[in-house]
Parts: structure tokens; sequence; C-alpha cells
């Protein structure tokens, strides 16, 4: 054997040696391996179980709804929590179809749902349903595939969330916020809301259609813009004082014109007290100015009324001893002047003298007529003429006979245009109504020039608006300023010259057909001329029947008794001088003492009693003496210089008895007096 041999034969033997020992090493670790897998294999399971109840109590504690489902859609896991949202049991739930339980959800087109299922698409969405109870339920439900290790589909994972009370909270804020738009914009007032750069955030309808404008185009635009300098100058000073506050400003509508609003501004800040805009609540206040300025006129009139009223009544009574004292010279000159006996002769062969006294006499009497007539408007300034009749007029034909009237004024100033529309009849009394048409075409009329009747025009129309008819009367004058436009209804107010006008034209005017239910209101711009615009009510054929005014009768055969009650010593002097001549006249001034007079068994055929009275009035003095002589009671005639308070007015509107408003014709006293005598 060769050393090579021997050489290879040692390789050989030594490699045999390393397999050997290598064999021995592997055996003995598979035999110890053999021995330590029982234990290895329960610290497996242990794992595993430990994994898996980790896992479950995750499914069974969430507050989502879980279940699995095959590829048929047929529930093979549900958790705890989903039985619960929908209100069945686990038992009632495995191996049912999904869409048996979320029929909303999975029902509708089954085979789709099916073949999504199966290609292993994911879906997410959000449905109303029903529990088992019936009550109502919105889920959402977030469906993903389920896959095996080898990555095919296998079924699917659904992940269901009970949003009903979130979406009930949702429905509930969705409801409020209506409620609050609807509020928003249904209120009869503006609503904007204005950033800090004074542009407009939000508008409500109403303001849009307060200026005129669509809300769209409110929107983004500086709030400035439709603002008088008046309402710019408030709201600086509202955003450096930032209070809240109400102001009263102006607004330019989108045509031009201005509307009267007050504004309640709120100053809005955010959390840390920075400026971020204002809130308005906008009311249009522009009719309400009109109302309040013609209350304003109302209650100037009233109280210059009662002070009218207790003036017209201190002027009567002199007034009524002045003009029966000239009606009773005069009377006693004519007799003079055409009687018999010597008086009579000494009186003609004085020609000169009776002309001398007469025409002075004549002249006082008409002065003091005038005064008459002055205080005769006074009393209808100043209270209702109760004592009038009121019927169904026709404006048109009142109105005609005015023009006729006021004629000799108009055409020698103006044209005279009329248009007459169709018009029911009203509810006025007709002479009243007159004189409200005679007043406003005589002041259009003296408002222009004289001598340019082919420059100038009265125009005079009738129309129906509604349940009024109106009645106009327009000059083309100079027009009324307008700082004494809102003063031309007041009393003893006027822009004529002096002597030409009392001032109570107007105001009467206004008088008269507020009685009636009416409106009279003014419009003017200078330049353009005046429009007096009258509004009566439609004629309800209602009227109230006057009360019968004294006749002239024969002089009575007989000498009466009378009694006269007067705390105007001047009137009783001079209604005992017109009556002393025929019957026998009793004068007292105090109504006390003529009912005593009474009382004590003195009777009279016919007692004239004043209706104001310090200390006790006609009206009480009628009362007592009804209660201790009812028969010398319905002998009574009420004298009157003017029934200024509501329980005068009353009284002579209730009692029957017959009332002479002073001053009085001495003739027509007399006739009265006779009357009571035959």
């Amino acid at each position: 054997m060769t050393s090579r041999e021997r050489e290879l034969k040692r390789q050989l033997l030594e490699a045999q040696s390393m397999v050997a020992a290598l064999l021995s090493g592997q055996i003995d670790a598979v035999v110890d391996l053999k021995s330590k897998t029982p234990m290895l294999l329960s610290k497996a399971q242990s794992a595993l179980c430990a994994s898996e109840e980790r896992y479950r109590r995750i499914v069974e504690t969430t507050n989502e709804g879980i279940w699995t489902v095959d590829l048929e859609s047929n529930i093979t896991f549900v958790n705890e929590r989903l039985a619960q949202i929908l209100g069945y049991s686990l038992e009632s739930m495995l191996g049912r179809p999904s869409s048996t339980f979320l029929p909303e959800a999975f029902g509708p087109a089954a085979a789709l749902r099916v073949e999504r299922l199966r290609a292993g698409l994911s879906e997410e969405r959000e449905v109303q349903c029903a529990r088992s109870d019936g009550a109502e339920l919105w889920v959402q439900i977030k469906t993903s595939p389920i896959r095996d290790a080898d990555g095919n589909n296998v079924g699917a994972l659904t992940m269901v969330t009970d949003r009903t009370s979130h979406m009930r909270a949702e429905s509930a804020l969705r409801k409020s916020e209506e409620q609050y738009r609807q509020i928003v914009e249904a209120t009869s007032d503006g609503i904007i809301k204005i950033d800090a750069e004074g542009r407009i955030v939000f508008v409500n309808s109403r303001f849009a259609e307060m200026i005129g404008y669509e809300t769209r185009a409110l929107v983004g635009a500086s709030a400035y813009d439709f603002m008088s300098a008046a309402a710019k100058e408030s709201a600086g000073q509202q955003s450096q004082q930032r209070t809240k506050d109400a102001i009263d400003t102006t607004l330019r509508h989108k045509d031009g014109s201005e509307i009267s609003v007050n504004i309640a501004v709120s100053y809005l800040v955010d959390g840390a007290t920075q400026a971020v805009g204002y809130l308005g609540l906008v009311r249009d206040v522009t009719e309400r100015k009109k109302l309040t300025s013609q209350l304003m006129v109302s209650d100037r009139m009233a109280s210059v009324g009662t002070l009218a009223a207790g003036v017209a009544h201190e002027i009567n009574n002199p007034l009524a001893a002045v003009i029966a004292n000239l009606d009773f010279v005069s009377e006693s000159l004519t007799r003079m002047r055409c009687g018999d006996g010597d008086l009579a002769s000494r009186a003609r062969r004085d020609v000169g003298l009776y002309e001398e006294i007469k025409a002075p006499l004549d002249e006082a009497r008409e002065a003091a007529e005038r005064v008459r007539l002055i205080v005769r408007d006074l009393k209808i300034f100043s209270r209702s003429p109760t004592d009038e009749a009121r019927g169904v007029v026709d404006v048109k034909a009142i109105m005609e006979s005015s023009l006729r009237m006021g004629w000799n004024e108009i055409r020698h100033r103006a044209r005279l245009v009329k248009h007459y529309g169709v018009v029911p009849a009203v509810d006025a009394n007709e002479g009243r109504l007159g004189q409200v048409f005679l007043n406003l075409l005589v002041n259009a009329a003296q408002a222009l020039p004289e001598g340019r009747a082919e420059h100038n025009e009265i125009h005079v129309s009738t129309r129906l608006e509604g349940e009024r008819v109106i009645v106009e009367v327009r000059d083309t004058g100079p027009g009324i300023a307008p700082e004494i436009i809102g003063r031309v209804f007041d009393a003893f107010f006027t822009t004529k010259a002096v002597g030409v006008g009392t001032g109570l034209g107007l105001a009467i005017c206004h008088r008269i057909v507020a009685d009636v239910g009416g409106e009279l209101t003014v419009a003017s711009e200078l330049g353009k001329g005046a429009t007096f615009r009258v509004s009566l009510p439609i004629g309800r054929k209602e009227e109230t029947m006057p009360l019968q005014p004294p006749t002239t009768v024969a002089p009575a055969s007989r000498r009466g008794r009378v009694l006269i009650v007067d705390d105007e010593v001047l009137l009783l002097q001079i209604v005992k001088r017109v009556l002393s001549k025929e019957h026998d006249v009793v004068a007292l001034a105090s109504a006390k003492e003529a009912l005593a007079l009474c009382a004590g068994g003195d009777t009279f055929d016919l007692i004239l009693c004043d209706l104001m009275m310090p200390e006790m009035t006609g009206m009480d003095f009628h009362h007592e003496l009804s209660l201790v002589a009812p028969d010398q009671a319905n002998r009574m005639i009420f004298l009157t210089g003017g029934a200024f308070t509501a329980k005068a007015r009353h009284f002579l509107s209730d009692t029957p008895r017959e009332h002479l408003e002073k001053p009085f014709d001495p003739a027509n006293l007399r006739a009265i007096v006779q009357r009571y005598l035959r």
C-alpha cells in the first residue's frame, strides 16, 4: 500500500468518525426536542387563547355593532352591541340573511348586494330603519371584505354605528334653525347684520323690501350706501361707544325717497371682546310719524278748542247784551219814527237827529254781527256740531254749490278744471261739508295772484278709494313752505295779511271733517302748488234729526210772569228790558236764589235760565227744581253761550227742554215767550 493510499484511507476514517459524531448529536437533539414539545405546544395554545379572548373582549365591549356574513350574505357572527342596537337576540340573528334585520340597507337590489360582496368591495352609508319594536333608528354602516390565507374573498365584516341620537339632535337643530329663519323672515321688522368694516353680512326679506332691493343685492354691499347723513353719523357714534341703543333716523329707498326708521342697534363682539360688527332691528316708522304728527295737530286743536270754547262763552254773554241793546234801541227809534203821538211827531220833526243816531246804530249792529260770526266759528271749532243734521249727501252737488258761491274769487285768478269720478254718497252734514269745500276753494284762489287767470289753474276732483270718497282741491300756486306746512291746521295760524283772516278756517274744516269720521290732509311742493285732500266715509243711510229751532208766532193776548236766571248782569238787564213791556219779569243772577224762590211757592209761566253758571249751573238748577217743583222745571228754556263741557253737551242732547243760543234776536226771544203763554 502506497503512502498515497494510506493517506486517503486515514482521511476517510476521519470523515466517517465525524459523520458518526454528527449523527449522534442530532439524535440527541431530536430526543431533547421530543421531550420539550408538550410544553411548547401548551404555551402556544395559551397565547392563542389569550389573544382570542382579548380580541373577543374588544369586539364585545366596543360601542359599534359588528357582524360578519358569508358570500351569501348570511350572518356568521354578531356581537352583543349590534343585537342590542337592532333589538334582537344573538341566537335569532345567526345564520339568517342580513337583509332580515336591515332591509333598508341590504334588502333592495339583493342580487347586486351579493355581487358586490363576492367582489370584495367596501362601502359606507347612512340609512334610516326600524328596531324590532318599530322604533325609529338611524345607523351608519361600514362594510369591508374578509379574505383567507390565500387572499380569497370569503365574506364581509360590517360595523354598525347607532346615529339615532345624533340624527335627532341634527333634526332638532335643523327645525330650530328653520323656526328661527321663519321668525326672522316673517317679522314685520327689518333685520340687518353688519361686519366691523360696515359690509352687510345678512338681511331679512323685510329689510330688503323696506328699501326696495333684492336680498342678494344687499349682502356684501356697504351699509353706508343706504344710510342718510344722519344715519351714518349715528352709526359712527355707535362704533365708538359700543353701546346698545335705539336711534330714529332715515334710510334711502331705491327710488331715491327717504323712509323714517327706528333702529335698535346691538354691538357684536367675539369671545376676546374684539369688534365683529352690529346687529340692527329696523322698524319702519314713516306712517307712525305721520300719525304722530296728525295727533299732535289734533292735540293742539283740542287744547286750543277748549280755550276757544271758553272764550266764545265769555264773549257771547256781553255780546248778547250788546246785540240785544242795539236791536232794542233800533226798534225804539223805528217806532218813534213811524208811530203816533207826541214822541213820534217830535222824531219826525227832528229827521236829522234820527238819521244821525240810526246810522251809527246800524254800523254798530253790523260790527256786532261780525263778532257773532267769529264767535260762531269758534264754537264750531271747539266742539262737534252734534245738534246739526247728518245724512247721506252728494259730494258733487255740494262741490258745485260751493263753486258757485266762490266763483267770484276763482274767476279772476285761475281757470277751473274739474275731474269728477263716479262716487257714492257720503255721511256728513250738507251745510258743514259745503263750508269745508268753499273754504278750500277760496284758499286755493287766494294763493294765486289776481289778474293772471289764464296762467293758473284750480283742479277739483273726486274718486273712490276702497270705502272712502276722496275729494281733492289742487292749485298751481307757489306752494306751502316745509317749515309751516305742519301748522296749517292750527287754530289762529295764518299766512294772510292782518285783517284778511282769523286763522280759524282750516282748523274748523279739519274739525268738521274729523267729526264725520273723515280726514283732511295737505301735500305741497314749493313752486308746484298745494293739494288739500278730503277723505270721507261712504254714507250708510243713517241720519241724526236736528233740534227744531224756535219759530215766530203771533203775540199772546195775556201778560205772563217770567223768571230770568243768568250770572251776566248786563244780559239780565237787556232781557228784562225786552220783555218787561209785555210781561212781569223777575231777574236773578244766582240759580240758588231762583231755586229758593220756586221752592218757597213762587210760580212762573216761563223760566229762562243760563246753562253755565258758577256755584250752581242751569243743569243742577233744573235737577233740583224737578224735585221740589216739577211743573216749574217743565217750563224752563236754557240760554247758552256755548256748551263747552262734555256734561253740558250731553245734557242738551238728552233733555227735551229747548235751548236758545247766545247772542239771540230780541224779536225771536219774545216769540218764544209768547208761545209758552198761549
